[in-house]
């Protein structure tokens, strides 16, 4: 193939969003490829991600529902075996995200697990997390919208142990068997559509917000976090398939990158129909009453 088509042909797939790295040694999780040692911004940026979201320090508010279009309908899908994760790409009509304080409409890109969590809540780490990743669509692509601020939006679903199978996770475990062994190859198609509607708590309006990174080198400073509240299960069982995964370096054990120091970021709770003022009267009132109350008694 002459050269130059060659290097057309590659650049053309990276601007299209279609081309990316599937396997890579230059970077993991332990060892000397580790997080301590990962270049550039992951380690001198001040908008890291993960973090631990200590509830005792978050800011209620109101910042409108999360509204996930098209997230209820089933999309034939292709899972692969990065040697960082396993990741799905749905194909199909585009899904999107809308609503809270997000600028644009995003699309989603791809899906994919870690394990354990990445986000810690108040300093507990659950067993698994899925991070949907959208990208706003005014870039065309998820690799330019990684280049601009808020390009990228991530709506992260934390799992916790439990005693029972989680059955909707299933037919995503048994594609996962299907590429444990077969680093960087991406022909392995779901077996079953993928809704990506069950990936989500049933309580899905309520969630922590903050702005931070990409979790991955080169992290990136541009991704608006959305990290549900409440949360799905699986059985002990069904995370020692994720456990299993092969990379080029053996089996991948964990793939969660350490939790960053929040900084002067602010991180949100959204509730809605919350209100500070209400809230503020409503404390108000009460000391008034306990006021009233106090003086009835002493006079009594």
């Amino acid at each position: 193939m002459n050269i130059k088509y060659l290097i057309f042909l590659l650049a053309f797939l990276h601007r299209s969003g279609l081309y990316e790295v599937t396997a890579s040694d230059d970077w993991s999780y332990s060892g000397d490829h580790g997080p301590e040692h990962w270049p550039g911004l992951c380690t001198t940026g001040k908008r890291q991600s993960p973090i631990n979201i200590a509830t005792e320090d978050i800011v209620k508010t109101d910042l409108g529902p999360l509204k996930f279009i098209r997230y209820n309908t089933g999309f034939n899908g292709k899972i692969t075996n990065n040697g960082h994760s396993v990741q799905i790409r749905l194909y199909g009509a585009p899904i999107h995200l809308e609503g809270a304080n997000l600028p644009s409409t995003y699309i989603l890109e791809q899906l994919h697990f870690h394990w354990p969590a990445e986000h810690t809540i108040n300093g507990i780490r659950d067993a698994l997390e899925l991070h949907f990743v959208h990208y706003d669509e005014q870039y065309g692509n998820a690799n330019m919208a990684s280049q601009h601020k808020n390009g990228i939006a991530v709506v992260a679903t934390l799992f916790e142990l439990n005693s029972d199978d989680n059955l909707d996770i299933m037919a995503i475990l048994e594609a996962v068997e299907l590429v444990s062994n077969a680093v960087g190859k991406t022909t392995a198609l779901m077996g079953t559509k993928i809704i990506p509607y069950r990936f989500l708590p049933k309580n899905h309006t309520t969630y922590y917000h903050y702005d931070g990174s990409l979790t991955t080198p080169g992290c990136q400073e541009i991704v608006m976090w959305y990290i549900l509240a409440d949360k799905l299960t699986l059985s002990e069982q069904q995370l020692s398939i994720f456990r299993s995964v092969g990379t080029n370096n053996g089996t991948l054990i964990f793939n969660h990158r350490p939790t960053q120091s929040v900084g002067e970021r602010t991180v949100y709770h959204h509730l809605d129909g919350y209100s500070a003022a209400t809230t503020h009267l409503s404390n108000l009132l009460n000391v008034c009453f306990s006021l009233l109350l106090t003086k009835l008694l002493y006079f009594k």
